[in-house]
C-alpha cells in the first residue's frame, strides 16, 4: 500500500489492517484515531506524525523514526519499536502491553503511566 492510499483510507474513516507500509514517507500524517493493527512500518519516516488515539496494535515499526510524533493514548499493545526513533515522541497514556523495546531512542520522549514491556 502506498502513502497516498493510506491517507484516503484514514480520512474516509476505513480501517486498515496488516498492510505493508514498509519505507513510506508518512512524516507529519494525521492518522488520529485510524486503525492501522499489524500494519508493517517497520523503516518508515513517521516523524512529526499524528496517531493519538489509533490502534497500532501488532505494528512493526522497526528502525522507523517517529522523533516528534504525537502517539498520545495510542495503543501499541504488542508492537514491535526495536530500533525506533522515538526522540521528543509523546507517549503520554499510551498503550505499551507487550511491546518489543530493544534500543529504542527515547532521548527527549515524553512518557508517563505504568505499562509493562517484554524484551
Amino acid at each position: 500500500m502506498k502513502a497516498e492510499q493510506l491517507l484516503q483510507a484514514v480520512a474516509e474513516g476505513r480501517a486498515v489492517h496488516g498492510e505493508d507500509l514498509s519505507g513510506q514517507d508518512l512524516s507529519g500524517a494525521d492518522l488520529r484515531g485510524a486503525d492501522l493493527s499489524g500494519c508493517n512500518f517497520s523503516g518508515c519516516n513517521l516523524r512529526d506524525a499524528k496517531l493519538a488515539d489509533a490502534n497500532l496494535s501488532g505494528c512493526n515499526f522497526s528502525k522507523a523514526d517517529l522523533r516528534g510524533a504525537d502517539l498520545m493514548r495510542a495503543n501499541l499493545s504488542n508492537a514491535d519499536l526495536t530500533d525506533a526513533k522515538l526522540r521528543r515522541a509523546n507517549l503520554t497514556a499510551s498503550i505499551r502491553i507487550g511491546a518489543k523495546i530493544k534500543k529504542w531512542g527515547l532521548k527527549g520522549a515524553y512518557i508517563a503511566g505504568p505499562t509493562a514491556y517484554v524484551e
